[in-house]
């Protein structure tokens, strides 16, 4: 059974702060400047999204958590990706044109970890070869990059449409939590927040799978009352777009993050570039629990100094 909401504000900053080193158990109240800074993709303003190159660019820059969307190949694979197709600007038409829809597109689903391994693509510039990484892989990574420093590296892996995954053949939920245990995340005290859009995964997990970690819900700008209620039963945090909060035309900021925190759940808005000042605004004038920058060493700046 998941703890009532508000025991789970503590429960979330116990985590946070385990892993940062902030503070001990004292029970205080948290300070904003405590809040995380989340490698979106990785340091995907530096490097191609979801490939090791960018998650090491990350954990370089500070970032508190790495964040891997995941997809599944046809044999069960986690995969890193934040799409259902293969990206553009690879080879994989080359490798395998019987496999390509009448988009042109070429669905990872259908490809198996062996010759998704065969696949080369570069960045937006047309530079460069990269190469997708599995989740055992960006597990690996992060188990390496934890050993320079001792500590766990934080990790938020989110769930790219589990319920058409379920419906391929491809069911992940149970996938997800065999690797993070093979790769020693297992109980409350380590760095993992586990995020997705759809209700009935993360209910899944926290129900059949056991989840012990910190979970969150993702949500679209259209947000409701009751999509708080439900993540105030089932998760620790939403995951809302920052169009959500915070006006872009107007500046006029929303009650989502009130409403949140009232219910016991944290906020951690999505996507900020280049932005530092932005970012400083969102952690010290909205107290918001962290955010998902595609710039992580401009979010670490924006938390140290108000």
């Amino acid at each position: 059974m998941s703890p009532p909401p508000l025991e789970r504000p503590w429960r979330l900053f116990v985590t946070f702060f385990a892993f940062l080193g902030a503070c001990g158990s004292t029970g205080e109240a948290v300070e904003r400047s405590g809040a995380v800074v989340i490698a979106h993709r990785g340091a995907s303003g530096h490097a191609p999204e979801h490939t090791l190159e960018a998650y090491s660019i990350g954990h370089a820059m500070e970032a508190d958590f790495i964040e891997p969307d995941l997809v599944m190949c046809r044999d069960g694979h986690l995969i890193c990706s934040h799409d259902l197709t293969v990206r553009k600007g690879s080879n994989v038409a080359l490798l395998y044109p019987e496999l390509v829809d009448e988009e042109g597109a070429v669905r990872i689903r259908d490809l198996s970890l062996a010759e998704l391994r065969k696949v080369n693509f570069t960045n937006e510039a047309g530079e460069g070869s990269y190469r997708y990484a599995s989740f055992t892989e960006f597990l690996d990574l992060m188990v390496f990059l934890g050993q320079s420093t001792g500590e766990k590296v934080g990790i938020i892996p989110e769930l790219k449409a589990p319920a058409w995954h379920r419906g391929e053949g491809l069911p992940m939920e149970a996938e997800l939590m065999t690797r993070l245990a093979q790769a020693g995340y297992r109980s409350l005290s380590d760095p993992v927040i586990v995020q997705c859009f759809e209700r009935d995964s993360l209910r899944r997990l926290r129900v059949e799978e056991q989840c012990p970690f910190q979970q969150v819900l993702c949500i679209g700008k259209e947000s409701t009352e009751e999509d708080l209620v439900w993540a105030a039963e089932f998760c620790d945090g939403i995951a809302p777009p920052r169009a959500a909060i915070e006006d872009v035309e107007t500046g006029a900021v929303s009650e989502l993050i009130s409403e949140a925190h009232a219910l016991g759940l944290a906020v951690f808005p999505y996507t900020f570039n280049d932005e530092e000042e932005a970012m400083r605004r969102y952690f010290h004038e909205y107290g918001v629990e962290g955010v998902f920058t595609n710039f992580p060493e401009k979010g670490v700046a924006a938390r140290a100094k108000p």
